[in-house]
């Protein structure tokens, strides 16, 4: 028990600092997307869309699903630690280089694989994030499994500005994409010093293949997990872009970006936390749950609000953040708001669930189900139109939740029905939200000041209504004074 309330302790601790860094980041790239979207056009999203899908697919297989076994797994002593973080980090970095050094010689044929012919240069330049986020994934890795937030927080600040300021300068000197390939590359350098020089472990001359046959019984999986994972992350990227082209790929993507932005706040800060702290209580069951449930509702409290709030707001929202230019991806953007809130909540959380059990296969099987589903259901949307794209990406983004909880039913024991009770308090008072935000709604549109009026009202019901329950209301006053998941 002691173990387990020093653990909450440090939990909360970390999520503090966490939360500071992805408040002050989240901040960061609103506004450069809100002015990069008046600066560049749909195109350019869409074509920088399709070169971070390439990249993103090679980051995975150079990773190997070892920051995860390093976060997860139990060690010795602090040395059979670093020995694995060594053999990890060798791998990841020789991976990368290889990879890096075939989309480079191959860069056209790749590009035109993928869709746009055009990005040749682009990828190959773009893909020297490849061993540079070598350097930094592996430290990050051994900071997550310690909690150690706030020794992250300097460096992802720092190379969150540098990546704000090179970018933005870029854009306003018309370089177009190759401002946010050139500002994600400079970022990613400043990780990769950063993280290294304050690291404890540091990359020695060692490597054994014992240890990466015992790191890969583990890791394989989760490489296949993040493979599929990958898969339905992009493949409505690939879809969408090969049969609507760049622009409608940008209305499709760019309202991704930016609600995942906002999402980012709560979710970057807390999956981490959330991952370790599981993986520390997975042989104590009643403490395992105990600590879940109290995670999911200080999170709920915050999310379910947002989501409805996005989805209310979504006219107004894309009018002030995008623009008058991208008008046709408010319902997307809408959309998507409303259904990331309960992914987060409901399928998120079960993928780190599985995870932290030892048990990266079964979140392999729920990504290979969903893809079978959502590839041809998707196909056949893109070749009605973007509309249809829009509906579809909703619904499959829900059909994901509901195998997630028949998922985690079977193998956790946990039920859907017990969840949802236990979150029955902020969905009570993000419902008495809607229907506020439903009578006022009329009479705030047309105006900035009705509008901005309308949010706060809103605001103050959902807290008000909050207040009224004992459970919300002992975890809001908690949060202020400054307690943590130990402070209920």
């Amino acid at each position: 028990m002691d173990d387990s309330k020093d653990l909450q302790a440090r939990s909360a601790g970390a999520a503090k600092w966490s939360l500071a860094t992805e408040v002050i980041v989240k901040i960061i790239s609103p506004i450069s997307q809100l002015v990069l979207a008046r600066l560049l056009a749909p195109e350019a999203f869409g074509m920088v869309a399709t070169v971070t899908m390439v990249v993103s697919f090679a980051d995975m297989f150079a990773d190997a699903g070892f920051q995860k076994y390093l976060v997860q797994h139990s060690f010795r002593d602090k040395e059979d630690l670093h020995a694995n973080a060594n053999v990890a980090f060798w791998t990841n970095f020789c991976v990368s280089v290889v990879l890096w050094c075939f989309i480079a010689i191959f860069n056209d044929q790749v590009a035109s694989f993928v869709g746009n012919p055009s990005l040749g240069l682009p990828l190959a330049v773009a893909c020297l994030s490849l061993p540079l986020t070598s350097f930094s994934s592996i430290q990050t890795a051994l900071f997550h499994r310690n909690l150690d937030f706030k020794s992250l927080m300097p460096v992802r600040l720092t190379s969150s500005l540098l990546n704000f300021s090179s970018t933005l300068a870029l854009a306003f000197m018309g370089f177009g994409y190759w401002s946010l390939i050139v500002g994600t590359l400079l970022a990613n350098v400043v990780n990769a010093v950063g993280l290294t020089l304050l690291s404890e472990w540091k990359p020695r001359i060692f490597y054994s293949l014992d240890l990466l046959k015992a790191m890969f019984s583990f890791s394989g999986w989760t490489l296949l997990e993040s493979f599929t994972i990958w898969l339905s992350t992009w493949a409505g990227t690939f879809i969408v872009g090969h049969f609507l082209g760049a622009t409608d790929l940008g209305y499709y993507k760019t309202p991704v970006t930016f609600v995942s932005g906002c999402f980012g706040i709560i979710t970057n800060a807390t999956t981490p936390i959330l991952f370790s702290s599981l993986s520390r209580l997975q042989f104590n069951r009643k403490e395992y749950v105990a600590y879940l449930r109290r995670f999911q509702f200080m999170v709920a409290l915050f999310l379910l609000p947002l989501s409805a709030g996005i989805f209310i707001f979504r006219e107004p929202l894309v009018a002030l953040l995008l623009g008058d230019q991208w008008g046709a991806s408010t319902l997307m953007f809408g959309l998507y708001g409303l259904v990331q809130g309960p992914m987060v909540l409901l399928s998120y959380y079960s993928s780190e669930m599985y995870r932290s059990l030892g048990k990266p296969r079964v979140s392999t099987l729920v990504q290979v189900v969903f893809l079978v589903l959502m590839t041809p259901l998707m196909t056949l949307a893109a070749m009605q139109g973007f509309d249809a794209v829009v509906w579809a990406d909703a619904g499959l983004r829900v059909l994901l939740i509901a195998i997630n909880q028949v998922v985690t039913y079977f193998v956790v024991d946990l039920s859907c029905g017990r969840t949802l009770w236990s979150l029955k308090e902020p969905i009570v008072c993000t419902f008495a939200m809607c229907a506020f935000a439903w009578l006022t709604y009329g009479c705030a549109f047309g105006s900035w000041l009705g509008i901005a009026l309308d949010i706060f009202g809103c605001i103050i019901v959902y807290f008000a209504a909050c207040l009224a329950f004992p459970k919300s209301r002992r975890v809001l006053l908690k949060l202020v004074k400054g307690g943590g998941l130990e402070s209920f």
